[in-house]
Order: structure tokens, then C-alpha cells, then sequence
């Protein structure tokens, strides 16, 4: 019997896989050429990647249901939650096609995005306890409902951040959600991890067309998706008996998108940027600056990430004190030795912030830097 995992990976990706075609046919069509290019100009390319997901994510578990007895035990009892759930993502997807047609402001965006992770939250999937993996357990109380609705949105905007060039976070994402979905089946929550199994097919899926050069962009829409899907469903796949959630094996299976989103927003504070305000400084971005390629930054992203599923899949079996630190603090060098390697470390010390603090303490009297601080962020 085929298992059911592969099962829904394999129908995932094939609906993923022919939605695209169907909506790249479409797309030559005189009633949507150019849909996205009168807001983003002539060489846009089609932004479907939402909607190829998200069908294929809502669809892939009832038709495995319906061919395996496995799929529809794990499915069918919840599948009424699934159904309040998709209207929460179908929220979210809209809300982010809209942007991709008429590039929103941020304010109608961030207040989707927090109804959409509040009803989440009201659904079961929140923060009522978190663990850390060598100490104590923490009852959040009435600090619950802002972690959760904070981490989903965090989550929603972090995906949305890394996909600046092709692959990246789409890529980024089905590394994610089948480390999740391995974590959710071991911790007996299987019908989470059939949804996480699914939102990794539907990547897959789509992942052929999203390659550079890629032929279908994610936009807005697929990335909002898929960071809130991630978000939402990491909660429940990393909580384990007496709902308690083991906060570091998510931050382990996302850490690529905390690392490069916590990094956006440290640089443009520390030069006294808005921390919403895009740039061309993300990883990717610092990738091409070393020489770099499409393909060539694509395998480093890759490889980084797949790095920190290895930590969160090595947090959520070991249960040995020394080795949790030994993981901990191995996945912190590596951290240090890349924003090192890419100059982050060098950027933030000739920070305007840093130069203000080192002027104060008399550790550096030439005002050159902060010139030249001025200058780059400009």
C-alpha cells in the first residue's frame, strides 16, 4: 500500500503542477494578458503562484481521502476545521492578488493579516505554553493571543521577504513544511502533518516554473500564503503532550526567513531606516554581491536552510542536555561565520547607531563613516 504521505505529496504536486499550465494557457488569453503588468510594468511576469497553491493545497485532502482509508481516518474528523481554516487562507491569498494587481499599502495588508490570525487563534492554534528544549515550561496567560497572532503574521511577511529572486522562498518553504510535517507525524498529530505534506507538494509543484529563470512568479498572493500556512500549522506541529509547544524546533525548521526577516529589520533600525521600507540588502541580495549566480545563490539558500531543518529534526528526537547544546550553539556559529562572510557584521558596526555609540564612547573620533553610512543608505 502506498504510503499516504507520498500519496498526498504526489497528488499535491501534480494538481500544483496543472493548475499552472492551465493558468499559463490562460494567461495568453486577451482577457488576462497583462493582467499584472499594468501595476508592475511590461516585463511582469504571471503571478499565479498563489492561486496554483492554494487550490492545490485545499483540494490534495480530500482527494486523498477519498483514495486512501489512512488519509480520509487522518483527515475526515477534522476536515470541518480544514474547512474554517481555507477561509482564513483564502483571506490572506486575496489580500495579497490584490497587491499583485494594484500594490497595496502596508495598513489594509497588516489588518487582513492580523483578522486572518486571530480567527486562527480562536480555531485552537495558539501559544498556551511554550518549552524550550534544556529548560523550564512557560504559561503565557493573557500574553497567549499576541505571541500567536504576532508569529503567524511574523510568519506571513517573513516568506514574503525572501522572495526577491527566483526559487528562493518558494524553495524555502517546502524545506520548511516537510520538516514540519515529519515533526507533526512523530509528535500524533497526523492530519497536520497531511497538511504539511500538502503545502510541500503544492511547491513542488509549482517549484519547476519558479526556477530561474522563472516563467511564474510566487507573488504576493503565494507568499503571503504560504508564510501564513507555515505559521499557523508549525504551532501544532511542534506541541506536544499537555499542549505545550517546543518553541525552538519551529525557530529551527524557519530559521532561514527569522534569520534574513530579523536581519532586515536590525540593519534599518540600527541606520535609522523604517524597518518596513524595502531594500536590496537580504541574503540573496548579499549572495549576488559575492559573485553569486541565479542558480549558484539558490544552492547556498538551499543548503542554509536545509541546515536548519537538520537542527529542528535533531532538537525534536535528541533529548540529551549536551547534544541540544551542541546543536544550539553549532547552528549560532554558522549563523555568525554567514553574516560574517556577507558582510553583515562589517554593515552594522559602521551603522549610523553603532557610529553614535562609539563616538560616545570615544572609540572612534572620525566622522568619515558616518558619511559613508549617509551615503549607502541612500
Amino acid at each position: 500500500m502506498l504510503d499516504v504521505y507520498l500519496l498526498t505529496l504526489a497528488l499535491a504536486a501534480s494538481i500544483g503542477f496543472a493548475v499552472i499550465l492551465l493558468l499559463l494557457g490562460a494567461s495568453r488569453t486577451p482577457q488576462l494578458a497583462g493582467i499584472f503588468q499594468e501595476a508592475r510594468g511590461s516585463s511582469e511576469r504571471p503571478r499565479w503562484g498563489g492561486l496554483a497553491i492554494l487550490l492545490a493545497f485545499a483540494l490534495t485532502p480530500f482527494i486523498a481521502s477519498a483514495f486512501s482509508s489512512e488519509a480520509s481516518g487522518f483527515f475526515s474528523p477534522k476536515s470541518g476545521e480544514f474547512l474554517a481554516f481555507l477561509g482564513a487562507c483564502t483571506l490572506i491569498f486575496a489580500i495579497g492578488f490584490l497587491d499583485d494587481l494594484k500594490l497595496m499599502a502596508w495598513q489594509p495588508k497588516l489588518a487582513v493579516q492580523i483578522t486572518a490570525a486571530s480567527a486562527v487563534y480562536a480555531a485552537g492554534f495558539r501559544f498556551d505554553e511554550i518549552g524550550l528544549p534544556w529548560g523550564p515550561e512557560f504559561g503565557l496567560s493573557v500574553f497567549a493571543p499576541v505571541l500567536t497572532v504576532v508569529w503567524i503574521v511574523f510568519f506571513t511577511n517573513a516568506i514574503n521577504l525572501i522572495d526577491g529572486r527566483d526559487g528562493v522562498a518558494l524553495g524555502v518553504a517546502v524545506l520548511a513544511a516537510a520538516t514540519l510535517a515529519q515533526v507533526a507525524a512523530n509528535s500524533g498529530h497526523p492530519t497536520v502533518a497531511l497538511l504539511l505534506v500538502a503545502l510541500a507538494g503544492a511547491g513542488l509543484g509549482m517549484l519547476a516554473f519558479n526556477l530561474p529563470p522563472a516563467s511564474v512568479y510566487l507573488g504576493d498572493s503565494g507568499a503571503y500564503l504560504l508564510g501564513f500556512i507555515l505559521g499557523s500549522l508549525s504551532i501544532r506541529a511542534a506541541t506536544g503532550v499537555g499542549d505545550v509547544v517546543f518553541l525552538a524546533v519551529p525557530v529551527f525548521a524557519l530559521g532561514f526567513p527569522i534569520l534574513d526577516a530579523g536581519l532586515a529589520f536590525v540593519r534599518r533600525i540600527a541606520d535609522h531606516r523604517h524597518p518596513l521600507m524595502g531594500d536590496q540588502e537580504h541574503i540573496q541580495h548579499r549572495l549576488e554581491d559575492v559573485g553569486f549566480g541565479p542558480r549558484g545563490l539558490l544552492l547556498v539558500v538551499y543548503a542554509i536552510s536545509a541546515l536548519f531543518s537538520g537542527g529542528a529534526i535533531l532538537l525534536h528526537y535528541l533529548h540529551v542536555f549536551p547534544l541540544e547544546v551542541a546543536v544550539t550553539g553549532g547552528t549560532a556559529l554558522m549563523i555568525i561565520v554567514i553574516l560574517t562572510r556577507l558582510g553583515y557584521v562589517l554593515s552594522l558596526w559602521n551603522s549610523a547607531s553603532l557610529i553614535w555609540l562609539r563616538r560616545r564612547l570615544r572609540w572612534v573620533d572620525d566622522p568619515a563613516p558616518a558619511a559613508e553610512v549617509s551615503s549607502r543608505s541612500g
